[in-house]
């Protein structure tokens, strides 16, 4: 299908209502059981001025999803998708680009993309190198962050803002992100971040209390 992508338009979701509706219908086939936060975590966060979710519309028709944690003027990628029929038409990219102009009053925004280096397989390599590239092209920049999530290795990137942020503002307002919306105990046994150097990263500096 050929489509008008200078029709697209990202606009905010201004009803929590949407938000569920997109849970039900997409994030639960878009994303593997334990990747998807409980509706309830969504909506306290929602309530508290803290979760900011946007969608990628043709007409009135949604045809992608991002959904950001927030605190203050920092935000967090927590889930991006492109609805399942309308995958390799380039919508992901257009949707990159115009979240960009959306998020401009923020100060920081970020992304985890799961560390290809980490991957288990040539396949998963490959797959995880696919997205971190899609970022890469969509303007966001490597922070030398990484980090480790309930087991999982990520590295971190961001949206440039101006002035470049240093590693250690980044990785302050990371942590700060994710106090914010995890219970402490996850938070002190399963978050851990630190600065990655090119001669080898710098073990047991872990900036997560």
């Amino acid at each position: 299908m050929s489509r008008d992508l200078e029709r697209l338009s990202t606009r905010r979701l201004k009803d929590f209502a949407q938000v569920e509706a997109l849970y039900r219908t997409r994030l639960k086939k878009d994303f593997v059981r334990n990747e998807l936060k409980p509706l309830i975590s969504m909506r306290r966060s929602w309530e508290k001025n803290a979760y900011d979710c946007y969608g990628l519309y043709d007409g009135e028709e949604i045809l992608g999803y991002a959904f950001f944690v927030r605190l203050g003027s920092s935000a967090l990628l927590d889930y991006l998708a492109i609805a399942e029929e309308h995958r390799g038409e380039g919508l992901g990219t257009v949707f990159l680009r115009q979240l960009r102009s959306s998020l401009r009053d923020a100060d920081c925004v970020l992304v985890e993309v799961e560390d290809p280096e980490k991957a288990g397989d040539g396949e998963t390599r490959t797959q995880r190198e696919k997205r971190r590239q899609f970022y890469l092209r969509g303007g966001w920049r490597e922070t030398g962050l990484r980090s480790v999530l309930f087991g999982a290795d990520y590295r971190i990137l961001e949206i440039p803002r101006g002035k470049e942020h240093s590693a250690e503002r980044l990785r302050r307002v990371y942590t700060e992100l994710y106090r914010s919306c995890l219970p402490a105990f996850f938070f002190r046994t399963r978050f851990r971040v630190w600065e990655s150097f090119e001669k080898g990263e710098r073990n047991g500096d872990l900036f997560c209390k």
